[in-house]
């Protein structure tokens, strides 16, 4: 096997994965520990991994804020199923909150197509687009100061609004959560705020995102993993990321 084939095989299970152990490559690919360590060097050096005592993991990133639609219109069959697992936890006539996140414009269209009578409230404008016309649906927007960049409003005008309604249940979403210390951060400090506010504002809180968000972060945290209900996910998330949500009391859907 060529050494940019073992690499490629290596980064592969570290996504699958979220972590890898030297002793593991060493024997699926039959070569010497200190081979691994050399590959994992090699990746480390090229910014893809983070080494650790006897293995890797998945090198931490700062992402920058993307628009709102080439957030829905990505990784959309894995938010589809988070989605559908969200929509099992509403039951009818609860009051539900959905806030700004791309997951959360695929749950809005679960609960539109399902019939469930429910009351949600949201401050996010494509949402509210989408729910328009929903005859099973009351709607209430949150108003304020539009930020177009996330599609929605923030800031002290919506926190006023949130903090008036109370809901049974609030799905949230998150661009990093940090498994070191279970921190949650988002892109905008008024975005993070208004989330706060959400949280506050719930009797039930549901994280909703997908396993790639363990390995990156937003600039500013909002929360801790341990103040939610739940965290709802894709599939086949590492061994390690169910060990801590356990340790957090954090079911996982």
């Amino acid at each position: 096997m060529f050494v940019k084939e073992r690499l490629e095989i290596i980064m592969s299970l570290l996504k699958e994965k979220g972590k890898i152990e030297v002793n593991d490559l060493s024997k699926k690919f039959s070569v010497s520990k200190d081979l691994i360590r050399k590959d994992l060097q090699k990746l480390e050096d090229q910014g893809l991994l983070e080494r650790t005592y006897g293995g890797a993991i998945p090198k931490r990133t700062i992402v920058k804020n993307l628009s709102i639609w080439s957030r829905i219109t990505s990784n959309t069959e894995e938010k589809k199923k988070i989605a559908k697992k969200a929509l099992s936890l509403i039951k009818p006539n609860d009051t539900v909150f959905l806030d700004i996140t791309s997951i959360n414009y695929y749950l809005a269209d679960e609960i539109d197509s399902s019939g469930i009578n429910v009351t949600v409230i949201t401050n996010m404008i494509d949402i509210m687009h989408l729910l328009y016309h929903s005859e099973n649906i009351k709607l209430i927007g949150i108003g304020g100061v539009l930020n177009k960049e996330l599609d929605g409003f923030v800031g002290s005008i919506s926190i006023d609004q949130i903090k008036k309604f109370k809901s049974d249940i609030a799905f949230l979403g998150t661009i990093g959560l940090d498994t070191a210390s279970g921190s949650l951060t988002t892109f905008d400090s008024e975005d993070g705020l208004t989330k706060e506010a959400i949280i506050n504002s719930a009797k039930k809180k549901y994280l909703i995102s997908e396993k790639q968000k363990f390995y990156q972060d937003g600039n500013f945290i909002y929360s801790n993993v341990d103040n939610f209900n739940g965290f709802i996910t894709d599939n086949d998330i590492s061994k390690d990321i169910k060990t801590f949500m356990k340790k957090k009391n954090v079911s996982i859907i």
